[in-house]
């Protein structure tokens, strides 16, 4: 997601707010409120986030390891691991299209 958030640095100018963005995301979401905070309603829906897969995921496990778990957030990884390269790739093709349409 980082990597995606600057390759937008190829559109706009300054892409630090989209971190800034992203890394409050990723703390709140994450690090500071555990989903069994969050109501039964939203907790699948956080489970299928990347935030769940990168932060809370690998924390859980570490906390109170199951196979079962793993498995789940392994193959969640793996699954966005393979979103992410080819939306940054995607992005990537775009933005030097752009850079040197710009003549840069």
């Amino acid at each position: 997601m980082r990597i995606a958030i600057s390759i937008i640095s190829f559109w706009i100018e300054d892409s630090t707010p989209f971190h800034w963005v992203y890394d409050k995301i990723i703390l709140v979401l994450g690090t500071l409120f555990p989903i069994e905070m969050f109501p039964e309603v939203i907790r699948p829906i956080i489970k299928c986030t990347p935030i769940f897969v990168v932060t809370y995921g690998p924390a859980k496990l570490i906390i109170d390891f199951s196979i079962e778990n793993f498995i789940q957030i392994f193959i969640a990884q793996i699954l966005y691991l393979a979103i992410s390269i080819i939306v940054v790739g995607f992005l990537y093709k775009k933005g030097v299209k752009k850079f040197n349409v710009n003549g840069g």
